[in-house]
């Protein structure tokens, strides 16, 4: 007879544990609590609150208007409906580059307002040492390198990066730069699939793609990417195993044409006073307004 299996929250060690034993990792972006919590009872060993969340639902264009307060609501819709999946919050743009006190400040808000359990951060060589006070606080931090949608103007836009050795070299430099900071995994976003191999077999901590190729330590996607659920398109490379717009679409456009022709709501999706209430609601109504005449 089978023993049911007790799940469990997942930790740290458990993604170390799977990089070594070459299990893969699953990862999900997730930035409210109705997918939040499809995506922990699927159960995926990280839940990712990602520049995709405020983009998605608050209509942002770009990454960099985001505010840290949206980001908290966010952390907070995930992380009170979630009980197994690890939960990542991305740090917002500027919240953790103007100064090591910012950083450990908004990192713990995240946590302790949010119930995040680790804060994401993009960067570079440059913003490691950042990363490292947030680490030095007790905090975990996972690293985003390759194409960081808060950094589009220092990369020259959006798209994949790492095509030549130059910039490839100094992907692998910043990836080293992070480690050495203490970053416990990566979210490797648009590099070429043959860097992203390279850098999963030569760091020790896991590297998690996004449109990074299969021969890594994990993938990474979207939640309203892979459902069809967004106000923006989908970028190329990325795929979506199922569309929900057109069946939201059907539902909401039936629902305007039940209003119209008022055929909803129905006699069963109302309710009705007590039986005799209204007739005594209608009586006294009627003697107010007699006794207001007279005065």
């Amino acid at each position: 007879m089978d023993v049911p299996v007790t799940r469990k929250r997942v930790t740290l060690n458990n993604l170390h544990d799977k990089k070594k034993r070459g299990e893969r990792i699953t990862s999900i972006g997730v930035y409210d609590a109705p997918l939040a919590a499809i995506a922990d009872k699927v159960g995926f060993d990280l839940l990712v609150i990602g520049n995709a969340g405020p983009m998605s639902l608050f209509g942002h264009a770009d990454p960099t208007t985001v505010k840290f307060e949206e980001q908290l609501f966010m952390t907070q819709a995930v992380s009170r409906v979630t009980k197994y999946g690890l939960i990542v919050a991305h740090m917002p743009y500027l919240t953790y580059h103007s100064s090591k006190e910012d950083a450990v400040r908004n990192a713990g808000r995240l946590v302790a307002e949010g119930g995040a359990h680790a804060v994401k951060c993009e960067g570079n060589r440059y913003t490691a040492e950042y990363v490292a006070e947030i680490v030095r606080a007790g905090i975990p931090v996972m690293g985003h390198i390759g194409m960081q949608a808060s950094r589009r103007v220092e990369q020259s836009g959006f798209g994949v990066k790492g095509r030549t050795a130059e910039d490839a070299r100094k992907i692998l430099d910043d990836a080293e730069a992070f480690v050495e900071a203490g970053v416990f995994a990566f979210i490797l976003e648009q590099v070429p699939a043959e860097l992203a191999e390279f850098l999963a077999s030569r760091l020790d901590v896991p590297v998690i793609t996004l449109g990074g190729g299969t021969n890594a330590d994990g993938i990474y996607h979207i939640a309203g990417d892979v459902v069809g659920y967004s106000a923006f398109p989908m970028p190329k490379n990325r795929r979506s195993f199922t569309n929900v717009q057109p069946l939201l679409e059907e539902g909401i456009t039936k629902y305007k044409a039940a209003v119209v022709d008022g055929s909803y709501p129905a006699e069963g999706d109302s309710f009705r006073m007590n039986e005799g209430e209204f007739e005594k609601f209608m009586e006294s109504y009627g003697r107010k307004t007699s006794l207001k005449s007279v005065i």
